[in-house]
């Protein structure tokens, strides 16, 4: 499977305890330096080597404690081994659903393959030697009647489970891919969806999110362990925010040495 079919998922889970245990002794930047930098590594594979490149993604200095977390490969990329890990549970457990989809309809095709064959009558009247005046040539079986064929509409590429279709405005394969991911973490949390349920839910979210925030919120909300899809805190206080008076380290290129 390649690196680009690995990161398809728009988000990780998030085990709290592992995480809790592993940044007790940090400060809250470097847990937010943290956050920023496994971010980058899902979408990206890997974080940069580049010192300021690493200040300039986390907004501050990177420590030590938080470089410690992503040690060098054998590539020279610099890797938290914990998220390629999970990275790699995630496209297994993806590649084995499609494997059993896969199957299942090829289970369905052959039986209606055999209910086809099954309904189509064969000859099987024989000719007598003294055939009665006025009587057919051949005596033929009472015909079955032909089963009746529906038109099947063809699946549409949006539908979610239940044949529940995403809101119009969502219907981008990022968005798709995290309302599936939104369900399975339901599912396992033994919250799943019903038909009704999930046609109501799409309609809320059709009204809440655009294609562009919503596989966010959906990355955030399961960070949180939160029981639904919630636009994150951080989109709320960043329009209403005020510009910083401080030193810029984005347009001032040595401002980052103060970091170090």
């Amino acid at each position: 499977m390649s690196d680009i079919q690995k990161r398809r998922a728009p988000a990780f889970p998030l085990y709290v305890d592992d995480f809790i245990g592993g940044t007790v002794e940090m400060s809250p930047e470097e847990v937010g330096a943290y956050i920023r930098l496994l971010c980058y590594q899902w979408n990206r594979g890997s974080i940069p080597v580049d010192h300021s490149v690493q200040v300039r993604l986390t907004g501050g200095c990177v420590s030590v404690a938080v470089l410690e977390k992503f040690p060098v490969g054998q590539d020279g990329q610099l890797r938290n081994p914990r998220l390629e890990s999970v990275r790699g549970e995630r496209a297994a457990f993806l590649e084995s659903q499609s494997k059993k989809g896969a199957l299942s309809a090829e289970k369905r095709r052959l039986e209606k393959e055999r209910f086809n064959r099954g309904s189509t009558g064969t000859l099987t009247g024989v000719q007598p030697d003294h055939q009665p005046d006025g009587q057919p040539k051949v005596n033929l079986p009472s015909p079955s009647p032909s089963p009746i064929k529906k038109d099947i509409a063809p699946s549409s590429p949006w539908v979610v489970a239940y044949g529940v279709e995403l809101p119009e405005k969502l219907r981008t394969q990022n968005c798709l891919e995290a309302a599936k991911l939104w369900i399975e973490y339901k599912k396992e949390k033994r919250q799943g969806y019903k038909a009704t349920g999930l046609r109501a839910l799409m309609t809320k979210w059709g009204n809440e999110f655009t294609a562009a925030t919503f596989p966010a919120a959906v990355e955030n909300s399961m960070g949180n362990n939160w029981a639904g899809v919630f636009t994150p805190r951080d989109a709320h206080i960043a329009s209403s925010a005020k510009p910083a008076t401080e030193r810029d380290w984005r347009n001032d290129p040595d401002a980052w040495k103060d970091c170090v």
